[in-house]
Parts: C-alpha cells; structure tokens; sequence
C-alpha cells in the first residue's frame, strides 16, 4: 500500500454564518494524547513552531495531518498525529480553544511571555485600529458569502426536483460493496474541510489526494446530486469498521458534504468544483457524472435561470475573496507590530522545549503499542 500520508486540511473558514471551526477534533484527542496548546499574538512564531514540530515528530509517526489556515493557507492552524494523539495548535481567535485539563490532558505553550507588553501597549491605538479594519474585511467576506450560497442553494433545489434519490442509494451501495469489506469495530470519523475561500480565492488542498490510487470524482455542478452520493455513501461506510475523513462544503459546513477519504483504502470520493477541477487532480479511477441520476429535459427547461446563478454566484465569490485579501495584507500588518515586540530567541527555546516533550510523547506511544 502507497503512503498517503501527510494529509492536508483546513479545520476552519468563513461561511455565510461566520467563521466556523471543527476545532472539538482537536481536544477530542486530548484524553488519550497531549494537546499543545499554543497561546500567542500574530506573527509570534506559532505557524514556525508548528512546522518544526511535523518535521521532527513525522519521523517516529509519519502518519499525520497538516491543518492550514483558511486566511493564509501557507500559515499553519495544527498540527495532528492521531494515533499517539499528539497535537499541537494555535488556541487564538477565531479558532479558540481553552484547557479543559489543564496538566493532565493539556499544556499551554505561552508565547505571550516572550513579547515585550509595555512595547505593546505604546502601540495600542494603531494596533486596535488595524484590528477594527481587518474584521471589518472579514465581516464583508461573510456577506458575499451569503449572498453567493443563497444563490448556489437556489440552483440545488431546482437539480433536487429533477433527482432520482433511489437510483442514487443503490449507486452507492453498488460501489461500497466493490471498495469496502465490513471490518470488526465501529468507523471513526473525522470532520474536516478540504477546500476553503481564502485570499487567493476558493482554494482545495488537492495535494492530500496525491496517494489516493481510487478516486471516484463525482461531475455536478448544482450539487443536488453529489451530496446525496455522498451522505449516502458515508452513512454505508460508518459501518464497515474505517478510519473516514468527511470534508464538508465550506460554505455549508454542517450540512453538504463535498468528499470523503478513506487512507487505509487509499479510497477517496471527491466533488468536483472550482477548487476541485478535473486537470488538477490524479487521475481518477471513475467519473461519476449527476446526469446519471437526472432528469436532464427537466432540469433543461431552467437552464437560464441556473446559468445566472452560478455566474451571479461566481463573481460574488470573488469579490469574497477580494475582502480576503485586503483583510491578510492587513492582517500583516499586525503581525509587524507584534513581531517587532518578541524576544524570538525565547520563542526559539521555547519552541525547542515544547517540540522535545511532544517528540517523547509520539515515542512513547510507539513503545507502548509495541508492548501490546
């Protein structure tokens, strides 16, 4: 079996209803592992922390996740290594995450006590101006993208009237009889985004699929279809005893689900979008075109109407994207006053500490699974 290893997610995003986050993934690890929890101001080192610790860390556990941030998808939110349960993660605003077990399950690496506070404070005027400017652009990034979900929406439910759900069901049931074997034990889950609307606009992580050896790519542009394939699918797939990671539609994150992995399988079901497309991506195993499940003079007879919406939806969409851009340019901006404060060679001994605990955290595992 080919690595596929390490995946990359987002583990949060803007959506029509603000940010969201899947960041309860993270503490779930945290009774059976370590969770790092990293404490500090922008452009303090946590991304640079995080990215030595999965250098040295995948060495002994190369099984492992890299979770970007979806306002800077080059800066890191987490990194995971889920079978020792080692965890290290920026606890900051908007993905806030608070010591439920403080010592025992968690440790706090306070990066707050490498900057120089009354430098701070002498900043403080056009540092909480910069703020108020960059949640502004990310209050106008969540508008567009209501805007453009109530159009997108609006296109589902016209494919949703022109659907065959029950040639769908046996599709699905068809191909998890092909890939999958019932295993022994309950499927695991776990909640992700593979695709996010960032400063550079609707961006997928297609790197994760890279030793994927059988995708199914599903065609559907009015996502009706696909994202009953889908719910379909991992609904048959939580009861063969697997490892799934369910990737979510970002701009309806608890509702529509875009793709779905499966490592140990090197499975992978994937949506195809404008983060997604086609020439992007590995070749896949089967092509799985909506047309199969629909009534396609039906749905003709709307054409113009679909045809406006996802124009409609696409400019707005990168008008989205455009707030997001204004929003990281000043977001650096912040980050200049705050590094221009640190002390890095205490955030570098500091980082240095933190990543030889977790080092001997993921080899502790390894010798424990090797006593059983």
């Amino acid at each position: 079996m080919r690595n596929v290893y390490p995946l990359h997610f987002f583990l949060g995003a803007n959506s029509p209803s603000g940010f969201v986050s899947f960041s309860d993934e993270l503490t779930a690890f945290s009774e059976e592992g370590r969770l790092f929890v990293i404490k500090g101001g922008p452009g303090t080192g946590k991304s640079t922390m995080m990215r030595a610790a999965a250098q040295a860390l995948s060495g002994p556990e190369p099984e492992f996740e890299y979770i970007h941030c979806s306002s800077d998808p080059e800066s890191l939110d987490a990194v995971i290594f889920p079978k020792s349960g080692v965890v290290l993660a920026d606890a900051t605003p908007p993905h806030v995450i608070e010591p439920q077990h403080p010592g025992a399950c968690e440790t706090v690496v306070n990066l707050c006590a490498c900057w120089d506070e009354e430098a701070l404070q002498r900043r403080r005027p056009e540092i909480l101006s910069l703020c108020r400017q960059n949640a502004a652009c990310h209050q106008q990034c969540v508008r567009f993208l209501s805007a453009a979900h109530s159009l997108l929406s609006d296109n589902t439910s016209i494919a949703l009237a022109c659907t065959d759900t029950a040639k769908i069901a046996r599709t699905a049931a068809n191909i998890i009889g092909r890939e999958c074997r019932r295993r022994r034990g309950e499927s695991v889950e776990r909640r992700r985004l593979l695709s996010a609307v960032t400063p550079q606009g609707n961006v997928g992580l297609t790197e994760t699929l890279a030793g994927f050896s059988r995708i199914y790519y599903v065609k559907d542009p009015y996502g009706a279809a696909s994202n009953l394939l889908m719910a379909a699918l991992r609904a048959l797939l939580m009861e063969c005893g697997v490892t799934l990671y369910s990737c979510f539609c970002p701009l309806s994150p608890y509702g529509k689900l875009d793709h779905i992995l499966v490592p140990e399988l090197e499975l992978a079901f994937v949506t195809g979008s404008r983060a997604f497309p086609l020439e992007m991506l590995p070749e896949p195993y089967r092509v799985v075109s909506f047309s199969r499940f629909t009534d396609m003079e039906a749905l003709a007879r709307r054409r113009q109407r679909l045809r406006f919406n996802r124009r409609a939806a696409g400019e707005i969409l990168d008008a989205a994207a455009r707030s997001l851009r204004r929003a990281k340019g000043i977001h650096d901006l912040i980050e200049a006053e705050y590094a221009a404060a640190v002390d890095f060679a205490a955030v570098e001994e500091l980082s240095g500490r933190t990543i030889r605990t977790a080092l001997e955290c993921v080899q502790g595992c390894g010798v424990r699974a090797a006593e059983q």
